[in-house]
């Protein structure tokens, strides 16, 4: 009996030890993955802090002197050639792929566990929170001696670069005004055939846009109800007026292109004699300011003009070049690194940032266009791709 008391005695004790072992020791205890180590090493994820030391980023940045940049821009390789010669210690390679093309590199590269990227710069579209960010394929990084600047909101779930504006557009040398009031009207015959488009079947940025709509349920309604009088009808394919109007859209015959240049083109090139409608991107009023492009945003359609598309950067997990992928993070968001995207038309999340003369300020323009909601169009992109092919043209 004594025995026995002895041994409750003791087991007693050990577990009051255990329980009173402060959970920091029992966390350092545990051995950390590879992946873990990383992100504790580069102050990341779980780890992340505010409190960073930027003479030792930039200096460690040097010393491991390359980045990999995996980019959605035409305009990278300019960026890139400005950076080096800012900081001529460190080789740039950065690459010009498509939206679609980051993505898949990086899901590719992660899983196969080939960790050669450093840094995202792109939308990411309904993957991103879908997948790379649930995933742990990219780590949200947002420099500290600019942080002050940008809101929270173009800081989450990674920081907002740039937001790419798009908007119902129409031939402004054939028209005063825009044709239409309400985006309903492209449903109807008057606009058959004669709307341009990305093809959305291609392009996921694009179909994004389109669910983005279909996600707006009472506006959209409401939009239907002040141009027509009376409530939508639905059915089982259409279970709300979202969905309705994707469907009428499709059915419709908008004109698919595959590229933003060639939907500029087709409706916006001077001299046509017939008038067409795009959805096309508000920098492109640069061309119009050149006299290479005319067409003008369709300001006070309901119930909205147009959709914002963020470009993300951010950290590629086990990046090789953690610190110096920082400092082009850091570089691409201050003035001198954001220098190749300045132009009529494209919106910086930097609130000291101010628009050229004529150009719409951004909380303006954001209260005329809808974020993409990217967990909605993740959630409903195939649904939204099948549906507009089994509609396209009936």
């Amino acid at each position: 009996m004594k025995a026995f008391v002895r041994i409750a005695m003791m087991i007693l004790v050990l577990t009051m030890l255990v329980a009173c072992k402060p959970q920091e020791a029992v966390q350092e205890a545990a051995e950390l993955t590879p992946k873990e180590e990383w992100l504790k090493a580069n102050q990341l994820g779980p780890y992340y802090t505010d409190e960073q030391d930027w003479a030792a980023i930039e200096a460690a940045a040097i010393e491991e002197g390359e980045v990999l940049v995996y980019a959605n821009t035409s305009k990278i390789e300019k960026s890139a050639e400005a950076f080096m010669e800012k900081y001529p210690g460190i080789k740039v390679q950065a690459f010009d792929l498509g939206g679609d093309d980051v993505l898949l590199k990086t899901l590719e590269e992660q899983k196969a566990g080939a960790f050669t990227g450093d840094v995202w710069a792109s939308s990411g579209g309904a993957e991103l929170v879908g997948n790379v960010l649930p995933n742990g394929y990219v780590w949200r990084f947002v420099p500290s001696i600019l942080a002050d600047r940008f809101e929270e909101k173009y800081t989450q779930p990674l920081l907002m670069a740039r937001l790419g504006t798009s908007v119902f557009a129409y031939n402004s040398e054939l028209n005063d005004t825009c044709p239409i009031s309400n985006v309903w009207e492209l449903t109807e015959p008057e606009w058959e055939g004669k709307f341009f488009i990305e093809d959305p079947l291609n392009d996921a940025s694009t179909l994004s846009k389109l669910v983005t709509l279909v996600g707006h349920v009472d506006e959209m309604k409401a939009a239907y109800v002040e141009l027509y009088g009376e409530e939508p009808v639905l059915d089982e394919d259409t279970p709300d007026a979202g969905w309705l109007w994707l469907k009428r859209f499709a059915q419709n015959n908008p004109q698919p292109k595959p590229g933003g240049d060639e939907v500029d083109e087709a409706f916006a090139s001077p001299g046509m004699t017939e008038s067409y409608m795009a959805l096309t991107s508000y920098s492109n009023m640069a061309d119009v300011m050149e006299g290479n492009l005319v067409f003008e945003p369709c300001w006070g359609i309901k119930p909205i003009l147009g959709v914002q598309s963020q470009s993300y950067m951010g950290i590629i997990n086990q990046a090789p070049h953690p610190n110096a992928a920082k400092l082009w993070i850091m570089w691409q968001v201050s003035e001198e690194g954001r220098e190749p995207w300045a132009k009529f038309g494209t919106y910086f999340t930097d609130s000291n940032y101010e628009v050229p003369e004529g150009m719409k300020p951004l909380e303006e323009m954001m209260s005329m266009t809808w974020f993409i909601d990217e967990q909605f169009a993740y959630d409903n992109m195939i649904k939204a791709r099948d549906f507009y092919l089994l509609n396209l043209d009936k």
